[in-house]
């Protein structure tokens, strides 16, 4: 289980306007020191804000509008180590869906649009893992998502933190 944050790498794009979420990861240990796995990670942000277009009260037009991303992908990493710190690099590919919603009201009508799309991408990650106990432990890692999207490639750098539980032998 871990949090994230998903910032934009793309010209113009400010690190502060990423999005947070949370997602978990499954591992399968092939050997001690190499593991693949399943990634689910959710992000969501909400903006909303009222514009007065005229000076007269109820002429206020409101904004909303929601984005989300969820991230679903195959990954397998490698781990320098077996002991108790574990730095890794790894890879990861799979699906990325977004889906975004505008609302805008005038306090007598309203205007709603909505689209998705589904793409796939590929990310390079690094990581490090240390072990509280042979059961649980924390996890940080930070990756750069490549996502292709018709002829236009999406940027992210993904960071996260979590913790670790081990079912079985590593």
């Amino acid at each position: 289980m871990n949090g994230n944050y998903a910032a934009s790498t793309s010209a113009g794009s400010s690190f502060s306007d990423g999005q947070w979420g949370g997602g978990a990861t499954l591992r399968y240990y092939v050997k001690p020191n190499l593991a693949i796995g399943l990634n689910g990670r959710y992000f969501m942000k909400d903006y909303a804000s009222s514009v007065n277009v005229y000076p007269t009260p109820g002429s206020a037009i409101s904004i909303k509008a929601s984005t989300n991303l969820l991230m679903v992908t195959g990954q397998a990493e490698y781990f320098f180590s077996e002991s108790a710190l574990r730095p890794y690099v790894g890879v990861e590919a799979g699906l990325y869906r977004t889906a975004a919603t505008l609302e805008i009201s005038n306090g007598y009508n309203s205007e709603k649009a909505s689209d998705n799309a589904s793409n796939f991408g590929v990310a390079p990650k690094v990581g490090l893992q240390y072990a509280l106990s042979p059961a649980i432990g924390i996890n940080v890692d930070a990756g750069y998502h490549i996502v292709f999207d018709d002829g236009e490639t999406g940027k992210l750098l993904l960071l996260g933190a979590g913790v670790f539980f081990t079912f079985g032998q590593r």
